[in-house]
């Protein structure tokens, strides 16, 4: 018991000494937050119960209001209603494994050609030292820099979580069973909440970096945010295009989100990469133009018509989709339509599509393919009838809701203020 005391307590005091060196938050969101540290203690002493099956948490899931809520308030329903774990104190500290979070790896190899300060004559500059945009990658003592007949696979993370908590709990796992795979990630200073543009440098140099050391092109996958880091990588240094055989995307928000859940909670908390991410953005502006709405390599998008997170996802409007003016092949998938009334087209939030069925069977196909994933090639029936990917179970999903909605609102209540207006955009998107 004084474990979890001590536990809710380093949560208060963290953000405590956040609060006071940068600006007080407001009553409410004191208010909010002690209701959210007794109910985590309750689910650590067992007085909350988690869901037993997928299918009962996609269904609590779907009864939580997201109009009018701030995360916060979202955050203390997922706890109330038994949709994280019950060690969810060693998520909050990093499951119980920093290392997998850490922004400074040890990666002494050297890439050939060299990547930094710029690899092509047409890549945009760095801004971050070498230094920093390398330690940035895990790189599992596991993997074999594509030797082995193994597809070297970067994962990239979402807005306010660090990717080894992210992909813990599904392409880490996914992809490491998987005798093909051998995924390796990218944990972005300060969770991927400050200025998108910086966290798109760290993606490009991971991406020619992993691949110059395999000698052969990558699988790049992305969550929430991680798919405009990619999709700015590519864009601005050409030079990754040629690196990535596949861009697999989940609940992507290629085109901003009408949504603004994030800056609900408290607009001095708004940090720049939440603001960059709206539908009329100069950030989100300056992708689209030149067809950065189009893909640059074949890319796989694959979510859910229940995102709460990125609106509108569904339709031809939904900012998930990519088109394809290079001719480089696109799959725009929404797991409602794709499976529809079946396991795998049920409400999976923002997060739970990262356990989703259908998503992990055509990257799969991507990856064993030439272009994107194809829905044809996946055995529908077989696949659609699932609620999780294979190998996944409860916990893993009850993870990942932990993850992005119990750490993600904590994460960004660290990071704390930053004014209330999206940073400049860089001189070479003038160019």
């Amino acid at each position: 018991m004084r474990y979890h005391q001590q536990a809710i307590q380093h949560i208060h005091k963290s953000l405590s000494n956040t609060s006071t060196s940068r600006f007080p938050f407001s009553a409410s969101i004191y208010q909010e937050l002690s209701q959210l540290e007794a109910k985590i203690s309750d689910v650590t002493t067992g007085k909350i119960k988690p869901v037993s099956t997928i299918e009962e948490g996609l269904s609590v899931l779907s009864l939580i209001p997201q109009n009018n809520q701030t995360i916060l308030q979202i955050a203390i329903d997922i706890v109330s209603l038994g949709l994280v774990p019950t060690n969810i104190l060693d998520i909050i500290n990093g499951i119980t494994n920093h290392e997998i979070n850490s922004i400074a790896n040890n990666n002494t190899k050297t890439p050939s050609p060299r990547i930094h300060p710029t690899k092509s004559f047409n890549d945009a500059p760095y801004d971050i030292p070498e230094e920093t945009l390398r330690s940035a990658i895990h790189i599992p003592a596991t993997f074999s820099y594509g030797k082995n007949n193994k597809f070297p696979i970067l994962l990239v993370p979402g807005t306010a979580d660090p990717a080894g908590s992210t992909y813990y709990f599904n392409y880490a796992k996914l992809f490491t069973t998987n005798p093909h795979t051998d995924p390796v990630w990218v944990n972005i200073p300060g969770n991927s909440l400050g200025d998108i543009q910086s966290n798109a440098e760290y993606v490009a140099y991971a991406i020619n970096y992993i691949s110059g050391l395999s000698q052969r092109p990558i699988g790049v996958l992305s969550w929430s945010q991680g798919s405009l880091d990619v999709q700015w990588a590519l864009k601005y240094w050409p030079s990754t295009r040629a690196a990535v055989s596949d861009f697999m995307a989940v609940s992507g928000d290629f085109h901003g989100t009408i949504v603004e859940t994030m800056c609900v909670l408290a607009k001095s908390v708004c940090s720049p990469a939440v603001q960059q991410q709206g539908y009329d953005t100069n950030f989100i502006r300056a992708l689209r133009g030149g067809d950065g709405d189009s893909a640059f390599v074949p890319t796989t998008s694959v979510y859910s018509g229940n995102d709460f997170i990125v609106q509108p996802q569904s339709g031809g409007w939904a900012s998930g989709a990519l088109e394809d003016v290079r001719g480089v092949g696109v799959s725009n998938v929404q797991v409602q339509v794709a499976c529809a009334g079946r396991a795998a087209g049920g409400s999976y939030s923002h997060s739970a599509m990262l356990v989703n069925p259908l998503a992990y069977a055509l990257f799969v196909d991507a990856l064993i393919h030439d272009g994107p994933g194809r829905l044809e090639r996946v055995d529908l029936d077989a696949v659609c009838r699932e609620s999780v990917a294979p190998g996944l179970d409860v916990n893993d999903f009850l993870g990942v809701e932990a993850v992005s909605n119990v750490l993600g609102v904590l994460d960004i209540l660290l990071y704390g203020f930053n004014g209330s207006e999206e940073p400049p955009l860089r001189d070479y998107v003038h160019h």
